[in-house]
């Protein structure tokens, strides 16, 4: 009797929203119970209650709503914070932001002149317009080379890399190889680059704090790729720095005797640096 009773309960309920099938009840009452109870559970799941669909949130955890920097992409799921994940000059489906780019800086030249040269203790004194580099010994005198680039026009978030590469003039050694290496510069580029001598900036460009080191050979006169010098991470910093002015870097011989150059005179020589950077 019991179970009979169930059936007709289970019977009623399965009814409710819809007219009665057989007809009975009160003909002035309105037979359709309240519909509600047959929709389906909720279709529309939104986990992080921002007002998104799950199936829908572009960025599931966090509010979609909240967009600081107005580049369409909710703040919990931007790549680029402060910056534009829609730019994307490769079309390669990367934000820039997020991906490495390259930048190949030459050394300053203005009208003939390059901006590099090199500067002694005492003797001998630089002048602006002799752009030759020599670096090492000659004679009784030591000289340090300098090389200054424009970082004008030039924004970065992140410096990754910064390579120097040099190319090699001449050699003229009687050791089987030289070493050499690169400093940072707090002496202003125009100042180094004005003629005199200046046992400050001579000290300046072969002292402070050591970029990176190369050896070179005889054999790196004759070859078809420049001197690389990766450089420490202390140059991404500095070179972020001076992002926008001039960045300038000495290089020391660490032998003696004996000198390399990396330029005779005002002649066109390859000497740039390389620099890994996100936008």
């Amino acid at each position: 009797m019991r179970l009979w009773s169930a059936l007709v309960l289970a019977s009623g309920c399965a009814a409710a929203g819809v007219p009665d099938p057989g007809g009975g009840g009160d003909d002035n009452q309105n037979s359709v119970i309240d519909a509600s109870v047959n929709v389906p559970p909720d279709a529309c799941p939104d986990t992080d209650n921002d007002g998104a669909c799950n199936a829908a949130d572009k960025c599931p955890g966090f509010d979609d709503r909240i967009d600081a920097d107005a580049d369409t992409v909710a703040d919990g799921c931007d790549k680029c914070p402060g910056g534009d994940d829609r730019i994307d000059a490769n079309s390669n489906m990367i934000p820039d932001c997020t991906e490495l780019m390259t930048r190949t800086i030459d050394v300053k030249k203005v009208g003939a002149d390059y901006w590099r040269g090199w500067h002694t203790g005492g003797g001998a004194g630089h002048t602006n317009n002799n752009d030759n580099t020599l670096t090492g010994t000659s004679g009784s005198t030591i000289y340090n080379s300098y090389f200054v680039f424009s970082l004008v026009g030039f924004t970065a978030t992140t410096i990754t890399e910064v390579k120097l590469e040099l190319e090699l003039e001449s050699y003229s050694s009687t050791d089987a190889n030289e070493t050499l290496s690169v400093w940072d510069v707090s002496t202003p580029s125009a100042t180094v680059e004005a003629s005199g001598t200046n046992a400050t900036i001579f000290n300046d460009l072969g002292g402070g704090v050591k970029y990176g080191m190369a050896t070179v050979t005889s054999a790196s006169v004759s070859a078809t790729t420049p001197v690389p010098f990766v450089l420490a991470a202390q140059a991404n910093t500095d070179l972020k720095a001076k992002l926008g002015a001039e960045f300038v870097v000495g290089v020391h011989s660490d032998n003696a005797p004996g000198y390399v150059r990396f330029s005779a005179a005002s002649e066109a020589r390859l000497a740039r640096l390389v620099v890994k950077y996100l936008p």
